[in-house]
Order: structure tokens, then C-alpha cells, then sequence
């Protein structure tokens, strides 16, 4: 159920509802690092394992490429995971230039949410092209705020998700499916405090969608 949008009377409830929004964020923040941890930590060991084995092979004289190149390919691949991992994460600590460009929030919390989904044996896709969503004149940690913890309930209500660009020229809108009439279970408060800054969140049978003011 989409909740009212919430108005702001005064300086001092504006600022209430911008520290309110910040904890949630910073709560989301919380939630999706602490999934992506071990992931990283993974990569990481992995490059430290592989990385190993090429120093100790490389250093007998008879040893053929061969017997290294597999080694080092997978500690490259692995390498490029935990720099798709760190940049994500890094950018979501820093303040968020606005207009928000909407694409870059959701690329960068999607590369910290799908790695932990697949590992899990499940999906995450985002299909169609995301660059169509563009800007939002929301306040950016709602912004930040709506996508992760939308991402998060569709993960946690199905394995299977598909997430695309609902076309509109007045709002852009994101929707996630998650199929089989699994409903994703959203704080109220998050929907409050989106809402508050002119971002809807709406619930339904197998679904959930983000829309924000242009």
C-alpha cells in the first residue's frame, strides 16, 4: 500500500525527517555490507591463495606457463570481483551528489546484492536499460534508501528477481518481480521517510516498484 506523502511544516521537522532518513540509510547500509562481507572476503582469499600458488610455482626454473596461467586468471577474475565489490561500497559512503543520478545508485547497490544472491543459488537481473531513468530531485540517502531496501525485501521474498524500468515520462519507476505471489515485506518507516521526499514505494502479490519525482 503506498504510503501518503508526508508534509514538511517547518525547519526543524524538515531536519528531523533528514536525520531520520540518514539512520535508515545508514541501517540499509548496515544490512546490504554486512551480506556483501563475505563475499569480498572470499574474493579476497581467493586472490591470496592463487596469487600463492603462481609466486611458488614461478619460482622453480623448469615450471611451463602453463602450469601458472590458470592460477593467475583466476586471481585476476578474482581481483576484478573484489574492485567491483570496494568501488560499490565506497561510493555508498561518500555523499551523494544531487540531482541524483538514479542508474548509479542502483548499479552500485546491485553489485553489492547480486553476488550474495547467486552465491545463495539464486538471481538477481536487471533488464532493459536503466540509463532511461535519469535524475531524481529527491533527497539523495532517500534515494539511496528506497533502492536498497527495496533490493533487499525482493531478494528476501524470492531467490528469483527481475528488476526493469517501468516507462514514464512524468516519474521514473522501477519495478521488481518476484514471481509465485510472494509479497516483499517493506518497513513502514522506509515507506514513510521515501515518501516524505515525493518517492513511492508500492507493495503488491509478487511484486514491488520504486517511483521518483523528476
Amino acid at each position: 500500500m503506498e504510503a501518503p506523502v508526508a508534509s514538511r511544516s517547518s525547519t526543524t521537522s524538515s531536519s528531523s525527517s533528514s536525520a531520520a532518513t540518514d539512520a535508515l540509510w545508514l541501517d540499509t547500509l548496515h544490512r546490504i555490507s554486512g551480506r556483501a562481507a563475505h563475499e569480498l572476503k572470499g574474493a579476497l582469499n581467493g586472490v591470496a591463495v592463487n596469487l600463492e600458488v603462481v609466486r611458488s610455482r614461478a619460482e622453480k626454473p623448469d615450471v611451463p606457463a602453463a602450469a601458472v596461467s590458470k592460477f593467475a586468471i583466476a586471481a585476476v577474475s578474482q581481483l576484478d570481483s573484489v574492485i567491483a565489490l570496494t568501488e560499490a561500497l565506497l561510493s555508498l559512503t561518500r555523499p551523494v551528489a544531487e540531482p541524483v543520478e538514479i542508474t548509479a545508485i542502483v548499479r552500485h547497490i546491485e553489485a553489492l546484492v547480486a553476488p550474495v544472491v547467486r552465491a545463495d543459488g539464486g538471481c538477481l537481473d536487471l533488464e532493459g536499460s536503466f540509463d532511461e531513468l535519469g535524475f531524481s530531485s529527491a533527497n539523495g540517502n532517500a534515494v539511496r534508501l528506497a533502492v536498497g531496501a527495496v533490493m533487499l525485501a525482493a531478494v528476501d521474498a524470492s531467490p528469483q528477481v527481475r528488476c526493469a524500468v517501468v516507462a514514464s515520462e512524468a516519474r521514473a519507476t522501477i519495478r521488481f518481480d518476484t514471481g509465485g505471489g510472494s509479497t516483499p515485506a517493506i518497513d513502514t518507516a522506509v515507506v514513510r521517510a521515501a515518501a516524505e521526499t515525493g518517492i513511492r514505494i508500492q507493495a503488491g502479490s509478487g511484486a514491488i516498484s520504486i517511483s521518483f519525482p523528476r
